[in-house]
C-alpha cells in the first residue's frame, strides 16, 4: 500500500471471503456451443476481506465486488466441460488507512467501482440434466488476478489466486 508522504506498507496478505454473507457470492454465465467447442461470458461476484490488518490499516476489503468478468473458450471432453479464459477485475474497494477512509462514491458512475486489473481462469464443469433443458451444474475453478485499487492518498496492489467450488442450476435456452 502506498500513500503520499507516508512509508509504504507491505503486507503478506491473508484474506477471507464470507461467501454467504451479504453481498453473497454469485456467478452468472452465458455460453454458446458448436459441436464440442464453445465460448462463454462469465461474471463472478467474489469478495476479499483482509484478515491480518497491520496497525496502520483499520479496514481493507473489497466486498461490494471483487468482480471477475471473463471470456472463456470451452471444450467438451468425455462429458465434462473444460474452460480457460481471461478478463478483467472490477473492484469496489473499502478502506481506512492511517485513520483516513477512502470515499466510496468515486470511480465508474461515482458508484465506487473501478476496472482494476487482469485475471485468468481455468475450470472443469459437469452438467446433470434433470429435465429437458434444466440442469444442475458443478464446477471447480481456479482464478488468478492482479489489481491496483485506490486508497486514501494512494493505492494498494494485490494479487489473488483462488479456488472456487460452485453448485448451481442452469437452463439451456436453445435446445
Amino acid at each position: 500500500m502506498e500513500q503520499n508522504d507516508a512509508p509504504e506498507l507491505e503486507v503478506d496478505a491473508r484474506y477471507r471471503t464470507e461467501p454467504f454473507r451479504p453481498p453473497v457470492y454469485y456467478d452468472i454465465r452465458v455460453s454458446t456451443w458448436q459441436n464440442d467447442k464453445g465460448f462463454e461470458l462469465k461474471f463472478t461476484h467474489h469478495k476479499l476481506i483482509l484478515d491480518n490488518l497491520p496497525p496502520e490499516v483499520q479496514r481493507f476489503s473489497i466486498t461490494n465486488g471483487y468482480n471477475l468478468l471473463t471470456l472463456n473458450r470451452l471444450w467438451l471432453v468425455h462429458g465434462l466441460s473444460l474452460s480457460a479464459g481471461a478478463g478483467l477485475v472490477i473492484t469496489h474497494p473499502e478502506s481506512t488507512i492511517r485513520g483516513v477512509p477512502y470515499p466510496e462514491n468515486k470511480g465508474i458512475f461515482n458508484k465506487g467501482y473501478y476496472i482494476s486489473g487482469p485475471m485468468a481462469e481455468a475450470a472443469v464443469v459437469k452438467r446433470l440434466y434433470f429435465a429437458d433443458r434444466w440442469f444442475i451444474l458443478g464446477e471447480g475453478r481456479v482464478t488468478a488476478s492482479y489489481v491496483e485499487v485506490p486508497v486514501a492518498n494512494g493505492k494498494a496492489r494485490l494479487s489473488n489466486v483462488a479456488l472456487h467450488g460452485l453448485l448451481g442450476v442452469g437452463f439451456k435456452i436453445i435446445p
